[in-house]
């Protein structure tokens, strides 16, 4: 298999028989892929740029693999390292170290990360800061059989009169 856009891809490409408004077609399609791959490489230069000026991120490219995107990517998610107090913890906030707990033959895997596999807007990381948190489990799901109106319950408390 190869790349249909790229070198091989498109001289493959034009040795096809096609008609003239598909040929066209073609041509303007590729033509939009050759702006977009531009721009996204703009990006990236912008990008790297800046990964390169933070000092977290250089460490980061040090593993193998990682290039500055996938090390913006991880201090994007991860947000500040000192506040997890060992490397195990940070496993578990990211989802990358299994629980097993195993009986005779059969082992089940669970995981011990705080995050749901699928996240959704009613995980607790996509809410504000200072949002609260309402009655919910450890994988955003509610606790209690039907939740009440949003204007039935008081969200945040009046400031203290003087």
């Amino acid at each position: 298999m190869f790349d249909l856009f790229g070198v091989a891809g498109r001289h493959w490409l034009s040795g096809q028989e096609l008609a003239a408004d598909e040929r066209a077609s073609v041509q303007a399609l590729l033509r939009q892929l050759d702006f977009h791959a531009g721009e996204l490489a703009i990006v990236d230069k912008e990008l790297a740029g800046h990964a390169l000026g933070d000092p977290t991120v250089t460490r980061l490219m040090t593993i193998p693999g990682v290039d500055a995107i996938a090390g913006i990517s991880i201090v994007a998610a991860v947000r500040d390292f000192a506040r997890f107090a060992d490397p195990h913890r940070l496993a578990a906030y990211v989802g990358l170290n299994p629980k097993v707990r195993q009986s005779g033959n059969s082992a089940l895997v669970h995981r011990q990360s705080a995050r749901p596999a699928v996240p959704s807007s009613s995980a607790p990381w996509s809410r504000l800061p200072g949002q609260p948190a309402g009655h919910r489990d450890r994988y955003g799901r509610s606790t209690s059989g039907s939740r009440p109106a949003a204007g039935s319950r008081r969200l945040f408390s009046p400031p203290p009169a003087r």
